[in-house]
């Protein structure tokens, strides 16, 4: 009952509150990390995995079937996920499938680049094409450990009372717009650049993996009431948020807080 009015209490001003300078941090996660989220390029991979299918050479049904392929890929990347976050940590599993999500996205630019060229006139060899599939396949199981999760454990464990509801308001609001935006815009992208599109998120996914290496803390089995503390000590953040107050005689009766 008292976290519920607590909660309550902090929702008024959130919006304005989150664009003080002590919750800096805060207000570029609540924009970073979907946007990195739609920049990996999975939400067009997987709207789009029966053209790209149709594209290699694959008949109509097979690409469809492919696509199914990549939904269990993804449901069981997703099950991997829920047993790993918590004992290898958030930012390992960005950057571990960061790695192999450019790893992928490069491949596929080279794929797509050699054997289709620029204008599509030429057909892709059968091996090329197997190994297209097994690329988006990596790609998507690769996603399904680290971003595909993590855009929504993140937001849930860094914004505290007092913004949690601006921030978790912007971070949906911004996913959303984007994902409009890119499903708009993809195929006249992919006509214009063509395999230049896969290198255009490859270095998206070269800017998100550096941004969480030097820029996002480590949250796994730290409280939300803790995070002060976090963002307190990280390199960059410290000099925007306020150190956090030694706890009081009555708070160390109660114990040590855990970090």
């Amino acid at each position: 009952m008292l976290a519920a009015e607590e909660d309550s209490r902090h929702k008024t001003g959130a919006f304005r509150r989150i664009l003080q300078r002590e919750y800096r941090p805060h207000l570029v996660m609540a924009v970073a990390i979907p946007l990195f989220f739609e920049l990996t390029g999975m939400i067009v991979v997987t709207l789009f995995a029966p053209l790209l299918f149709y594209t290699i050479g694959f008949t109509s049904q097979k690409a469809i079937l492919g696509s199914i392929i990549t939904d269990v890929v993804s449901l069981a990347a997703i099950m991997v996920a829920a047993l790993s976050v918590d004992r290898y940590g958030r930012r390992y599993l960005f950057v571990v499938g960061g790695g192999i999500l450019l790893a992928c996205l490069v491949g596929m630019t080279w794929i797509f680049g050699a054997e289709l060229g620029t204008d599509g006139g030429k057909a892709m060899p059968r091996p090329y094409a197997v190994a297209v599939v097994a690329l988006v396949c990596l790609f998507v199981a690769a996603f399904g450990v680290s971003w595909g999760p993590l855009k929504w454990i993140i937001p849930s464990e860094i914004f505290p009372l007092e913004v949690r509801s601006a921030g978790q308001s912007m971070s949906e609001s911004i996913s959303l717009t984007l994902t409009f935006a890119q499903t708009q815009s993809f195929l006249a992208m992919l006509c214009s650049f063509k395999f230049g599109s896969f290198a255009y998120n490859a270095a998206w996914v070269v800017v998100m993996t550096a941004f969480v290496i030097f820029f996002l803390p480590e949250t796994k089995g730290v409280p939300i009431e803790a995070m002060g503390a976090v963002w307190a000590r990280h390199w960059y953040w410290k000099r925007f948020v306020k150190p956090v107050p030694a706890p009081g005689p009555d708070k160390l009766a109660d114990g040590p807080l855990q970090t």
